[in-house]
């Protein structure tokens, strides 16, 4: 299986046959945004972070209820599923915040890293079912209302998800996480022109972030902008913002518009010779 990092095509009226051909070889459907490749050196799922906020710890009761030994063994846990996240071993990281959730069945973070990290590791709808599960008996929980929305989109549960952002509209005027979500709905759907709007409502309310602008410049290169697309990343690679998602995604564009001396050039950056040089491979067959 070729490797590239992806968050989400002239010469550029040849790109929408490259990036649909792209796509059957990488398994991944026109505009599918949070698949994982490349997991376990960046997660592809840009959007991560979004309300991720340190909310719905757990209740204080139990917490002033439980043992010292209590407190050492979960205290342990949060620690090692957070470490074990940050060096994208998500399964290591899933099992921490599983034996979390059992421990602290009223922790919502744990619950929020249990289902974040299924996910990942290519379980959406295991996320899913933990998550409806979970919300049926704290159905007011925000936080977690929007990583189902997330699980929904991962599993192609479309429908539900756009059900479950409408429930969620009383944040239209303050998140910008709201309206960058709703823009990776209407990629998933093919609705690029309402998901370049919808990104663009998110950058009202947040500028510089990353995230949404690496999510918009891969909606306009499956809308045909390539140009368009490149320059943007060209920007943020520019910029102190550049991080190893940003230049891959780049290099994944660069690829399809045919210039594989930069796209080479960016990948090696990041990744092994051997998958770059997959890669590479990947690009000429698209352009034979």
């Amino acid at each position: 299986m070729y490797r590239f990092m992806f968050t989400r095509s002239s010469g550029d009226e040849c790109v929408g046959e490259f990036s649909l051909k792209l796509f059957a070889i990488l398994g991944i459907s026109a505009g599918c945004w949070s698949c994982e490749l490349l997991k376990e050196h960046i997660p592809f799922d840009t959007i991560d972070g979004i309300f991720d906020a340190e909310t719905g710890s757990v209740d204080q009761i139990q917490r002033a209820a439980a043992t010292p030994e209590e407190i050492a063994i979960t205290t342990a846990l949060r620690e090692s599923a957070a470490v074990s996240e940050q060096q994208y071993r998500y399964e290591i990281a899933a099992t921490h915040y599983r034996r979390l959730t059992e421990l602290e069945p009223e922790n919502v973070q744990a619950a929020l890293g249990l289902a974040r990290n299924l996910r990942y590791v290519g379980l959406p709808k295991d996320a899913v079912l933990f998550l409806k599960a979970v919300l049926s008996k704290r159905e007011k929980e925000t936080v977690l209302q929007v990583e189902l929305v997330k699980a929904q989109i991962a599993s192609g549960l479309l429908n539900d998800a756009e059900e479950g952002l409408a429930t969620l509209d009383e944040l239209a005027s303050t998140d910008w996480e709201f309206h960058a979500l709703h823009g990776v709905l209407y990629d998933h759907l093919g609705r690029f022109e309402d998901a370049q709007n919808s990104y663009g409502a998110a950058l009202e309310f947040s500028p510089k972030n990353v995230s949404v602008l690496n999510n918009l410049s891969i909606s306009l290169a499956q809308a045909g902008k390539l140009d368009e697309a490149i320059s943007l990343l060209i920007d943020l690679v520019n910029s102190e913002y550049a991080n190893p998602q940003v230049r891959q995604n780049l290099a994944l564009l660069y690829g399809l518009k045919g210039d594989l001396a930069e796209a080479m050039s960016l990948a090696n950056e990041d990744l092994p010779p051997e998958t770059v040089a997959q890669n590479l491979e990947a690009f000429r067959m698209l352009h034979e």
